[in-house]
């Protein structure tokens, strides 16, 4: 099961808050993202280090709305390129450090890949042209995978549930097929999870690729989340009931669980 984070500070802090939390919820995958400030310091090393050696996998989280306008995919090719940096300068400040401590046996701590959040529908280009839009999303993702794949890191994107709804099914088919291992599902309509992955759990099938239903725990704030879109105010126990519920409905298909947010999950287990 994983975790999206995207407060970037907590890359700096060496207190392991979010590690034992982590642990505490046997969450193993960190979606995280990082900051220009986390890139340069050796603190990303022992960062990524750290969670290797309590047994989490850690993924580079980022992505903008606007990403999705060109077809060429330069800004998604961007972050892969950082995503690859990040690995060699964790690499080289691992080996430095390793070197000085005269311990040789250690494996190399990397990010394991890149977790794409885009979503370009909220933009006002798609309102005038969806199909337009998605296809030039898909275009980019395409050219963002075949160069991860260059470097050995995974690629993960979120999509939300309704693309087939709205009529985007060619597009999502199209990406899943050709811009990524596996889509991480925002599947935010309380009661409704099952049949609303059922397009993707089908199309993931299809290509042999992997699928992450994500659950919002953020508190509901009348815009952006609304109540139905968040388990913030049902509890933990009520996420795993439904996952549980998702998992026997698609019996044939491995998917896995992650949760939305760091902040939201610390926030829901003080209260």
């Amino acid at each position: 099961a994983g975790l999206f984070s995207w407060s970037a500070e907590v890359v700096n802090k060496t207190d392991g808050k979010l590690f034992s939390l982590m642990k505490q919820e046997k969450l193993n995958v960190l979606y995280q993202s990082f900051s220009d400030k986390n890139s340069r310091q050796e603190q990303m090393s022992i960062f990524v280090e750290t969670a290797m050696e309590e047994g989490i996998k850690v993924y580079h989280l980022t992505g903008d709305p606007s990403w999705g306008t060109d077809p060429k995919g330069e800004r998604l090719c961007q972050a892969v390129e950082e995503a690859n940096a990040y690995n060699r300068r964790i690499k080289r400040k691992f080996l430095e450090r390793r070197e000085k401590d005269g311990q040789r046996w250690k494996e190399i701590p990397q990010l394991a890949g890149i977790v794409f959040d885009v979503e370009p529908y909220i933009l006002k280009e798609w309102d005038k042209d969806p199909e337009k839009v998605m296809n030039s999303f898909v275009s980019g993702m395409k050219a963002a995978y075949a160069l991860a794949q260059d470097y050995g890191l995974e690629v993960i994107v979120c999509v939300p549930w309704h693309y087939d709804q709205n009529g985007q099914q060619g597009g999502l088919e199209e990406l899943i097929k050709s811009g990524c291992d596996s889509i991480a599902v925002m599947n935010y309509y309380r009661g409704s999870e099952i049949k609303n992955i059922a397009t993707e759990v089908e199309l993931v099938k299809k290509y042999c690729k992997g699928l992450i239903t994500i659950y919002e725990l953020q508190e509901a704030d009348g815009r952006g989340v609304r109540e139905i879109n968040t388990y913030a105010g049902c509890g933990l126990d009520a996420v795993k009931k439904n996952y549980d519920g998702v998992r026997e409905a698609y019996p044939e298909q491995r998917i896995s669980l992650a949760y939305h947010d760091y902040r939201a999950l610390k926030g829901m287990l003080e209260r």
